[in-house]
């Protein structure tokens, strides 16, 4: 089982924890205080702008990989970064085994020890997987740091799963997570059933991060899952469409290019033909066509004046997108005679297209369903973002959900949670005071000997007053 020293400067910066690392994998002398990052060279990189992405200088990078004296940087090699001269702090370490620091923590404060179990494959080339599980736990660290400022203390003890089960194995039957509070992990279904069975067997909590789609594990009682299956998010999500839309006039969408049609819609019909609420199909090219003039009678008997309108596509594909979200504003701006009132219903992956589309989801009103949503103007996400820069050089990638988020909003609360209700965490986990940058929680059971499953869902509308708000659906 290797351990992660590709950011521990970082986790020595969390003064008031304490962290323990053994069974360290091997690195020259010269290395073993000065790591703080490892990086993959990409295509066309140079010594110089690898140097200055980390505020360091060439020169420092030579020191920490040798072999640069006498190799060329190639894609895929792997340099070890030194720490930044103006965050670098003093290390004194016995042995390359062991790296600990002391803890700075009132006598009424309890230590917290969490093991965190990633993948982060720093045996092999998998730059794509590499870069996901460091950002989680660098923004898992942040948290650290944001709770030992309020007076928290924890030992953190860091884990590369890899991907075989043979370490894992080694890892459980060595005893090393025995006494732990609670452990965080992993990505991988082997991993996670292992670490299900032996927080069982321990009646330690486990928090799983990332989507699990293994029934059994849903049975765990000590399990909480952080990302719940797609099935719980759209089941709830369509409960509260039903809820909040009984009266609305629904108008669902279907390219007639695509075979399938996503489940939330899917499901949103049979709910709506239990309910005994009507609904109307149309094609997209249909709307098209009427968008270009060629007739609106169509979509104007098929819309009702006196309640709202909503359009629902079948599909959430960007293709789909494009052709429905600018034909609905031409139909809004210059088709139809007299407007309706009409909005526009859809799917998580619509916050990805809505960079570039920002003005017209304002204008044709639209809606999404989601578990995960950064409004990046808010304060918590500013901050968070600005916090991450700086203690790592670097913005968060781009992508959904955000890594970096995804790590400090789970570590931030379930750390809260463990520290602040020790043994009574389960009962009251839903009760943790918290402000997410991205993920929101709530815990539900599917019986009493059941996991914890976060169906948390919001409601996102993009309005016509230029408004980005979104609508808890558990207030």
């Amino acid at each position: 089982m290797k351990h992660l020293f590709t950011i521990i400067a970082a986790i020595i910066l969390l003064a008031g924890c304490t962290t323990k690392v053994k069974e360290a994998i091997t690195i020259p002398t010269q290395m073993e205080t000065k790591i703080a990052s490892i990086h993959i060279v990409n295509k066309d990189e140079s010594l110089y702008k690898i140097a200055s992405k980390y505020n360091v200088t060439p020169k420092e990078i030579i020191e920490l990989n040798p072999a640069l004296k006498d190799k060329k940087l190639k894609k895929g090699m792997k340099l070890y970064i030194p720490i930044s001269t103006s965050k670098e702090q003093e290390i004194k370490q016995d042995t390359v085994k062991q790296v600990e620091q002391p803890t700075i923590k009132k006598e009424t404060t309890k230590i917290i020890k969490a093991a965190v179990i990633l993948p982060f494959m720093l045996d092999k080339y998998a730059p794509s997987e590499q870069e996901r599980m460091i950002e989680f736990y660098q923004g898992f660290l942040l948290a650290v740091e944001a709770l030992k400022n309020e007076g928290h203390s924890f030992d953190i003890h860091t884990y590369d799963s890899g991907e075989s089960t043979e370490s894992l194995d080694k890892l459980i039957a060595g005893g090393s997570l025995d006494d732990c509070d609670i452990i965080f992990g992993a990505l991988y279904p082997t991993h996670n059933k292992q670490l299900a069975q032996f927080a069982k067997q321990h009646n330690i909590p486990l928090v799983l991060p990332f989507t699990v789609k293994e029934e059994e594990i849903y049975s765990t009682p000590q399990a909480y899952i952080a990302n719940a299956l797609q099935k719980y998010i759209i089941e709830k999500s369509v409960e509260k469409f039903i809820e909040i839309y009984s009266d609305a006039n629904i108008i669902f969408v279907k390219n007639e290019h695509e075979i399938e049609e996503k489940d939330f819609a899917t499901q949103l019909k049979e709910s709506i033909k239990k309910s005994n609420i009507s609904y109307t199909e149309i094609i997209t090219d249909s709307l098209t066509s009427m968008a270009a003039g060629n007739g609106t009678d169509y979509i104007s008997s098929c819309m009702k004046p006196e309640t709202t309108n909503i359009f629902i596509p079948t599909s959430s594909k960007v293709e789909t997108f494009n052709t429905i979200l600018p034909t609905l504003l031409v139909l809004k701006r210059d088709t139809l005679s007299t407007i309706p009132e009409f909005t526009l219903f859809g799917y998580p992956e619509w916050q990805i297209y809505a960079a570039n589309n920002l003005e017209a989801m304002y204008e044709v009103d639209t809606y999404f369903y989601t578990s995960f949503f950064t409004n990046n103007i808010l304060p918590e996400a500013v901050d968070i973002q600005t916090r991450y820069a700086s203690w790592y050089n670097r913005s968060m990638q781009n992508r959904y959900p955000r890594y970096g988020m995804l790590g400090y909003d789970i570590g931030y609360y379930f750390l809260k949670a463990v520290s602040t209700y020790g043994t009574k965490m389960a009962e009251n986990i839903n009760n943790v005071k918290f402000i997410p940058t991205q993920s929101g929680f709530n815990f539900t059971r599917n019986n009493n000997r059941g996991g914890y499953i976060n169906d948390k869902v919001y409601f996102v509308h993009y309005s016509p007053e230029y408004k980005i708000i979104k609508i808890d659906l558990d207030q």
